[in-house]
């Protein structure tokens, strides 16, 4: 196997990921999964094709698939790439109430339509926590799991008060697409290659009569939260990331590769924030590559 180190992030500018953006822009695709729409972007033959393994790209809480459309691409050693809306998310319909069993359902229909084989799971921030789930209970049905710097250990204290105020609260709308673009925000903040942040802030919201509005469900937030409890020992590699300044904190680092058994690893990204495919996309990707090469992988 051969490991290529990714190119360097700085002097990547506009032009870079506008070329990035117009070489595979992603078909529009979706399922209905316990009657709620949801909406996927596929990326077919993005690396090797035919030799290659399928991916299944899931994003963070209020975030959208849209936030893995300048890293897709870059993914070597790929056939076809996969990113989805969770329910309450993106383009994807809403529900009542959420949780890892409705998300984890919806991964499990988006890879059985849209993926040709053993699709490899990469989930961001609670996006990998749905990873996990959907692989601890069918294990058949994935090769691997790639988790992005989920934390685990956040039900209690300001973390709980704060998202029982995001969910008490009206999605944020503003008058015009120049005034929602300029007051877009990534909790917590990040600096990502700035044509990258305008992509993300572009797609984050839809039209509703006179306002832009962000597209996501405040409901998202009375989800369930999880503990280490979630973790049981991996059926299939298991690969959880953690970003140097990211949520993971030191004691569920120790924890992590304990729950997981011998299946499972955790590794460090030095420098790095929680949302490591914005601020380090080029290494990202490269990284994702780079697990698609491990022969348990």
């Amino acid at each position: 196997m051969t490991a290529h180190l990714p190119p360097a992030e700085s002097g990547r500018g506009a032009e870079y990921w506008s070329a990035v953006y117009a070489a595979a822009p992603p078909a529009r695709a979706g399922v209905v999964v316990d009657g709620v729409d949801v909406a996927a972007s596929v990326w077919p033959g993005v690396g090797t094709a035919d030799a290659g393994r399928d991916v299944v790209l899931i994003h963070g809480g209020a975030a959208h698939r849209q936030w893995w459309d300048h890293l897709a691409p870059l993914i070597r050693g790929a056939a076809t790439v996969v990113a989805v809306d969770l329910s309450g998310h993106g383009d994807s319909g809403r529900r009542d109430a959420y949780g890892l069993d409705a998300w984890a359902d919806e991964v499990d229909a988006v890879a059985q339509s849209l993926c040709a084989r053993q699709p490899v799971l990469v989930g961001a921030s609670m996006g990998g926590l749905v990873a996990v789930h959907a692989a601890q209970r069918a294990p058949g049905s994935y090769r691997s799991v790639l988790v992005l710097d989920s934390p685990l250990r956040r039900g209690d204290g300001p973390h709980a008060r704060r998202r029982d105020r995001l969910a008490s609260r009206p999605v944020p709308s503003y008058g015009s697409p120049e005034e929602a673009l300029a007051r877009y925000r990534t909790f917590p903040p990040t600096d990502g290659p700035p044509a990258v942040m305008r992509h993300v802030a572009r797609t984050a919201y839809r039209r509703d009569g006179q306002k832009w509005t962000l597209k996501y469900d405040p409901l998202i937030y009375r989800r369930p939260q999880v503990s280490d409890d979630l973790l049981e020992p991996a059926k299939i590699p298991t690969v959880w990331v953690r970003a140097e300044h990211g949520f993971v904190d030191a004691d569920t680092a120790r924890i992590i590769p304990a729950k997981l058994g011998p299946l499972g690893a955790l590794t460090e990204v030095p420098g790095a924030g929680h949302h490591l495919l914005l601020e380090q996309p080029l290494a990202t990707a490269w990284l994702i590559g780079l697990h698609l090469q491990q022969p348990g992988a």
